[in-house]
């Protein structure tokens, strides 16, 4: 699909998730979990992550406990602050995506400049045991508002 200038390709990021990049996108991890990064152009990032709860004794029936307890959603704000240093939120909101819970951040990732990737859009959805996290990053005052919009829209859960 032709979207302003970038040939999209679908990925899946596993069984049941799929979602369009910009370009292949390159895996990686983080702390054991598997990654995906592709940059759109020069002022924005598209990163995917899966979080499978299992790996932490916790199956679909205890984590969706674990979420219905008030200070699940407080607790897992602050580790996603946490691991982003001088970082704050702008706005955030508990909705669903495709049916599945999600809670969404506007991050300012705490640095200044305009050339820097500074603001951070996650999308956190919950599925079964696991935790899909969709990110978009782009540089302060150069809003990709297209892009990021096509990417969030573009995901898939069978």
């Amino acid at each position: 699909m032709a979207f302003t200038g970038i040939e999209w390709v679908t990925f899946s990021i596993d069984e049941r998730v799929s979602i369009d990049f910009p370009m292949k996108p390159k895996q990686s991890e983080s702390s054991g979990n598997p990654v995906w990064i592709a940059d759109a152009n020069s002022d924005s990032r598209c990163m995917a992550m899966v979080i499978d709860f299992k790996n932490f004794g916790m199956d679909s029936v205890q984590l969706a406990a674990e979420m219905g307890k008030p200070e699940f959603y407080d607790d897992f704000k602050k580790g996603v602050l946490g691991q982003i240093e001088g970082s704050s939120i702008i706005s955030e909101k508990i909705t669903t995506t495709l049916g599945y819970k999600t809670f969404e951040y506007i991050i300012s990732m705490g640095k200044k400049d305009t050339s820097s990737l500074n603001i951070m859009y996650n999308r956190n959805v919950f599925s079964g045991a696991k935790l899909y996290a969709i990110n978009f990053f782009e540089k302060n005052g150069k809003p990709q508002e297209q892009i990021r919009n096509q990417y969030f829209r573009s995901i898939k859960i069978k």
